[in-house]
């Protein structure tokens, strides 16, 4: 499993108190998928989708942040956008991107009525995969979910739970509240069939 550490310093978080903001909805949430449609759908019209890369807004909380769109035009330039939600920042225009796909040349486009078609599914298909996290860890939040087109053309998901040891407490180092994190990443295919990868 690939860990990570998640420094939080004490002291500016209480300055910050929960009760103040409102929590955007989480990555997975029907909510979150409706938002992120509605301006696809305005980038679609110009530009082909490639893939779509969503954040989480804070490590661990599982609320949506942004989303990358890797984008291409008519002809064929690559472009990259990204749209920000509860940052208080306007999404950016889209931007010239260089380089290739990994692996590969894009030869398939992302299907925005694909996603809309599964809107409500995509709760489901996280709720199954936390049945498959491993025993002794919790399950904490959901990252970098990412829509993009398999080698076939077809509708593939992929997406990380963030866990945590069970029982296992934050530490002090260096004066900083630290949690130890592993992020376990899962594929959903067309017919909603959910692998993970290795850990």
């Amino acid at each position: 499993m690939k860990m990570k550490k998640l420094f939080i310093v004490a002291a500016i978080a209480a300055l910050f108190p929960a009760c103040s903001q409102v929590l955007p909805p989480e990555t997975h949430s029907p909510k979150a998928i409706e938002t992120l449609v509605a301006d696809l759908k305005k980038i679609s019209k110009d530009f082909k989708i490639e893939k779509i890369v969503l954040h989480e807004k804070e490590e661990l909380t599982g609320s949506f942040g942004m989303s990358v769109v890797d984008l291409q035009n008519s002809k064929g330039e690559k472009y990259e956008q990204t749209l920000y939600y509860n940052f208080g920042i306007p999404h950016n225009d889209p931007k010239p991107r260089s380089g290739v796909s990994a692996r590969r040349e894009v030869l398939y486009f992302i299907n925005v009525d694909d996603i809309v078609e599964r809107k409500d599914l995509i709760e489901k298909y996280v709720e199954e995969a936390k049945t498959q996290i491993p025993e002794g860890y919790t399950f904490e939040s959901v990252d970098f979910m990412t829509f993009a087109p398999d080698d076939n053309g077809e509708f593939s998901l992929s997406f990380e739970l963030q866990v945590t040891e069970t029982g296992k407490p934050a530490r002090m180092e260096g004066g900083r509240s630290v949690t130890d994190y592993y992020e376990l990443e899962f594929h959903v295919d067309k017919d909603g069939n959910i692998t993970h990868g290795d850990w």
